[in-house]
């Protein structure tokens, strides 16, 4: 009877190739995989606020979206808003109320409304026109000021005031802007110009002690958009590899 034959391996080096295959190249890959997703999804709302912020996000902004990057000891990538950015984010991504002297208020009231002529598509108002109004109203205010005291000096002297008023000191000819309270609005309004003998304001910015509002930014959606359009078994075998090549070459 013909003897049977008796195979031995030993496994011992596969082994310890084996585990050294686990704690190294596996743990790597897994933390470039998830870095991947993350700056992924960075790059989907970094282009979803080109979108949806009027004039685009500025450069200061940008820099708020970071990814707090995976490592072989520590599995988890995190992307959020830097505090600085995220204090002026917060109102477009989570909502709340806005009160005077907040981030993006005036120490003194909030912006509640204003034309929709003024807002883009996602209903925010374009960069820097309260700013613009702003400065319109204070100069015109100082200017008044400075021709209501020139003709009170004419008037002293028994001349005419017709040089200080503010038609003839308006070369432009457009309505002057200022700000004030009117029907239980208070804001900055365009003044008056006569059309058929009537006289009509314009509201240009409704201002309010605060202001409450829905969350606009779609910041969990985005995510999540760009993780499922994702080829998540591509982006895990491509670190697989690149892990390999590392092992192999250290």
């Amino acid at each position: 009877m013909a003897k049977d034959d008796v195979f031995t391996f030993d496994l011992r080096g596969f082994e310890r190739s084996l585990t050294k295959i686990e704690k190294r190249v596996l743990p790597t890959a897994q933390a470039g995989f998830l870095n991947g997703i993350a700056f992924g999804a960075r790059k989907s709302l970094l282009a979803y606020a080109d979108k949806t912020i009027q004039g685009k996000p500025t450069a200061w902004t940008r820099k708020g979206f970071v990814v707090d990057k995976a490592t072989p000891g520590s599995l988890e990538a995190a992307l959020r808003i830097q505090p600085k950015q995220g204090r002026y984010m917060t109102y477009l991504t989570n909502g709340g109320v806005r009160k005077k002297g907040d981030v993006g208020a005036t120490p003194f009231n909030v912006l509640t409304d204003a034309p929709d002529s003024e807002k883009n598509a996602f209903g925010n108002l374009k960069r820097g026109y309260l700013k613009r109004i702003a400065r319109q109203a204070k100069a015109e205010k100082t200017k008044r000021a400075r021709l209501a005291a020139k003709r009170e000096k004419l008037r002293a002297a028994g001349k005419s005031t017709a040089p200080a008023r503010w038609g003839a000191n308006n070369s432009s000819g457009k309505p002057g802007v200022f700000f004030g309270e009117i029907g239980n609005q208070k804001g900055y309004w365009q003044r008056a110009a006569k059309r058929d003998g009537d006289y009509k304001l314009r509201l240009l910015a409704r201002m309010s002690d605060k202001a409450v509002y829905q969350p606009t930014f779609r910041w969990d959606d985005t995510i999540s958009a760009s993780i499922k359009s994702s080829d998540l078994a591509k982006m895990y075998s491509a670190e697989i590899a690149r892990a390999l090549r590392k092992f192999n070459g250290s």
